[in-house]
């Protein structure tokens, strides 16, 4: 039999969906679509699906690279790697040599500056003519005179993974971190109100990362898109959008319809939640239209003062769906860091005229929702809601930050 060569491979590792039992079908199917839409122009021959990962074979070598930096920002993988594939042939002889310079050759190139290595194989298939240890020694064996440092088992600085499947060997040494959670549309639809700070969107990615697919509210100043400015809205929907098979609907909404009618009638201390109360409001409107299950917003306990718990329970006593606020529990570091990770943090601190920062600067920390209510009477919200939905906007942003109505 002649000898093929090794070809380009790309293990993508997921983790959680192998816990799904009798629907775990369904996450496989929405994992490999959105890999292959994230893929889209790249140089894929074949994907395949072994075990508890898929296997994205590449005509060209050379997009590895490429292919990689997409499918870290595709939610369900757990951790990626570029590898070399050794076929198995049949001849144990002949495919341990193939494996052994392919080792080499890998371990030559990624060990860098380290002083220890150690090899770590794994058999998928039990099989295969050598134990995993026997494995780890005859290849230990040929990789330390190559690198000439010292093997180490715990904590080594650098590892080579060796994978043997039933028709293959897997051979690489550096796994990138995937988006981790479940696949992007898994778990339904989600209204995220989306303000021009650092919280709501790293909120957003939170819900993305559990498989939901979102569309964004914002509310702007202003009586049109044209007297707004929402470009740096755009860009951060845009930097969510990295992470979405598909592009991101944001509903723009003028703050002129609550503004009109409670200029005048609502006293300074309580503007600032019941301005809150009408986002909600305006939001869930949008979710019952747009069949999401439920809200989002970046609130974080006691960070500012609309989001003391009083006022948390006072804003939305009447609202039918729920609120989910994934950063409920986190401190404004951990939020930073993340939206760091995520690709949004320097678009996020760009200067801008929030319509929250317009409030009063000494709110209600105790508001009541009895007393809400009635001032929601006062100025008729549901008619501030009607003109607020009627007056919008619906945009459409992919990930290139192209904008579509």
């Amino acid at each position: 039999m002649s000898e093929q060569p090794n070809a380009s491979v790309i293990s993508a590792h997921y983790a959680e969906i192998a816990l799904k039992g009798k629907n775990r079908g369904m996450f496989q199917r929405k994992l490999r679509n959105n890999m292959m839409q994230a893929l889209a122009g790249e140089p894929v021959e074949a994907v395949n699906h072994v075990e508890s990962r898929f296997l994205i074979r590449l005509s060209d070598p050379a997009a590895a690279d490429s292919c990689v930096e997409k499918l870290k920002r595709v939610f369900g993988i757990q951790w990626l790697a570029k590898s070399e594939a050794v076929p198995r042939t049949g001849d144990l002889e002949a495919d341990l040599a193939r494996l052994m310079d392919t080792a080499k050759t890998i371990a030559r190139a990624d060990a860098g500056a380290s002083r220890t290595f150690r090899i770590e194989a794994r058999r998928s298939d039990h099989a295969f003519g050598l134990t995993s240890t026997e494995l780890n020694i005859a290849l230990g064996d040929v990789v330390q005179p190559v690198l000439n440092i010292d093997v180490k088992l715990k904590d080594p600085d650098y590892t080579l993974h060796v994978l043997v499947l039933v028709k293959e060997i897997l051979v690489f040494s550096r796994k990138e971190r995937g988006g981790g959670g479940l696949p992007a549309g898994a778990s339904g639809r989600l209204m995220v109100l989306l303000s021009g700070g650092i919280d709501s969107p790293v909120a957003a990615w939170m819900m993305m990362k559990r498989g939901c697919r979102p569309e964004f509210v914002h509310f702007y100043a202003g009586r049109s898109l044209k007297e707004a400015s929402i470009d740096k809205i755009e860009r951060l929907t845009s930097g969510l959008a990295r992470w979405s098979p598909i592009p991101l609907a944001i509903h723009m909404v003028p703050v002129y319809p609550y503004e009109v009618r409670a200029v005048g009638a609502i006293d300074d201390s309580h503007d600032m939640v019941l301005f809150r109360r009408f986002m909600v409001k305006t939001a869930e409107r949008f979710a019952m239209r747009e069949n999401c299950h439920a809200l989002v917003t970046g609130d974080s306990v006691g960070q500012v003062a609309s989001q003391t718990l009083p006022n948390l329970r006072a804003i939305s006593p009447d609202v039918r769906l729920p609120i989910l606020r994934p950063l409920v529990g986190f401190d404004k570091v951990e939020i930073v860091d993340l939206s760091k990770r995520i690709g949004v943090y320097k678009t996020a601190i760009e200067p801008y005229r929030d319509c929250c920062s317009l409030r009063s600067p000494r709110p209600e920390l105790n508001a009541k929702a009895s007393v809400l209510l009635e001032l929601s009477e006062k100025i008729d919200m549901d008619a501030a809601v009607e003109e607020a939905i009627r007056t919008s906007d619906l945009l459409k942003i992919g990930p290139d930050g192209t904008v579509g109505s």
